[in-house]
């Protein structure tokens, strides 16, 4: 455990959470197991299948609660993600964007061989011809699972239209070494639109491009077998058009600064409570204006909003970037100031990027320090 943070000491202590050597990434378990208990039932009331995103965790202990609490598997962005979750003895994976170029595809051929639950995504003719000539040149005696990327409006990845669709999905059923597995459809742009029902017409259009890509898949006789995409955005929302029958949310086991500004349904805005945090220390408190604590733009993700405090900050307290190394808590009106050694509690702004910056979670329950998980997935390819 020392090795995973300098905080290992303080398991089990009463009150240890308040101690932690700082910056720290906390999850508050409690929390997490809420919004896992949530996001399943959530699932099960609508019929669809749930794969977790695990590009929003990167870890193998929050994975193997997901799928206890009724998830299929993983969606993973990239070949270290996916690599982890199998190695964790995750079975059924999905990498949702796909990997080019010879050094990742003879990781992926290694990661077919010794998983034969897994499935990649392709959008391209020349990746699938790559895809099909490494498969078979590996020889596994299963076929390689390939899903074909749809662009719903991103324009990230993903094959442009339907008859696009139906020439790559032709061609991985025609491949001696591949599986035509499906369809992906995420479109991530409409995740944040704050508005449910401005959120739910832009949604209600590209679901109509995909029921037209399904339509023409079928017509070809490769009717797909699976239909995945979705977010923790749209949750609410993608069942309600029947088109995906497997969600790919996320964020929701952490319900970060950027979806709670959106109403993720129309009875309960805020479905999932907050259960990952950066704990800070004070460092400085000779201002009249504010306190400088010891998270700055190394500790949290910088593409979206500011973190927002969570505990321990005055009432009306709002955050701001001080550098690298450090950020201040900016006094509201309340008469209450921070001192030096104080703790305080910031919620993270972007779940993904801000875990990716981190070795370990520290996982509380209450005020008390239970266990370290490490970040296994963290870090790129």
């Amino acid at each position: 455990m020392a090795d995973l943070s300098p905080n290992a000491h303080l398991i089990g202590a009463a009150g240890g959470r308040w101690r932690l050597g700082t910056p720290a990434l906390v999850l508050d378990l409690d929390a997490m197991e809420q919004n896992v208990a949530a996001m399943a039932a959530h699932c099960e009331r609508t019929g669809q299948a749930l794969r977790p995103h695990a590009k929003s965790h990167k870890s193998p202990d929050v994975a193997l609660a997901q799928i206890a609490a009724g998830a299929v598997g993983q969606c993973c962005a990239t070949l270290r993600e996916a690599e982890a979750m199998v190695a964790a003895g995750v079975e059924s994976v999905l990498i949702t964007s796909p990997p080019t170029g010879p050094a990742k595809v003879a990781r992926l051929m290694a990661l077919h061989a010794a998983a034969p639950g897994l499935m990649v995504v392709s959008d391209t003719a020349a990746h699938v011809a790559a895809l099909a000539d490494a498969a078979k040149a590996l020889g596994a005696a299963h076929p390689l699972k390939l899903v074909v990327d749809f662009d719903v409006g991103t324009h990230r990845t993903g094959a442009p239209d339907a008859d696009a669709v139906v020439a790559l999905a032709r061609a991985a059923a025609d491949a001696d070494a591949l599986a035509f597995a499906g369809i992906q459809a995420y479109y991530g742009h409409l995740q944040h639109i704050a508005d449910f029902d401005e959120r739910r017409a832009a949604v209600r259009g590209e679901s109509a491009r995909i029921r037209q890509a399904v339509a023409a898949l079928a017509a070809a006789g490769l009717p797909p077998p699976l239909v995945t995409g979705g977010g923790t955005g749209t949750h609410d929302i993608d069942h309600r058009d029947g088109v995906l029958g497997e969600l790919q949310a996320g964020s929701y086991v952490f319900a970060d600064v950027e979806y709670d500004a959106c109403a993720l349904t129309p009875e309960t805005p805020r479905p999932f409570e907050p259960a990952l945090f950066v704990q800070a220390t004070v460092v400085n408190d000779v201002h009249d204006s504010h306190a400088v604590i010891d998270a700055g733009l190394k500790s949290f993700a910088t593409d979206g909003p500011r973190p927002a405090f969570a505990d321990r900050a005055p009432a009306g307290s709002r955050y701001r970037f001080l550098g690298d190394e450090h950020g201040a808590v900016v006094y509201g009106d309340a008469n209450a100031r921070l001192a030096v050694g104080d703790p305080v509690l910031c919620q993270v702004p972007h779940c993904d990027p801000t875990v990716n910056l981190y070795d370990a979670y520290h996982c509380v329950r209450g005020d008390v320090l239970v266990d370290l998980w490490p970040v296994s997935a963290r870090g790129n390819p």
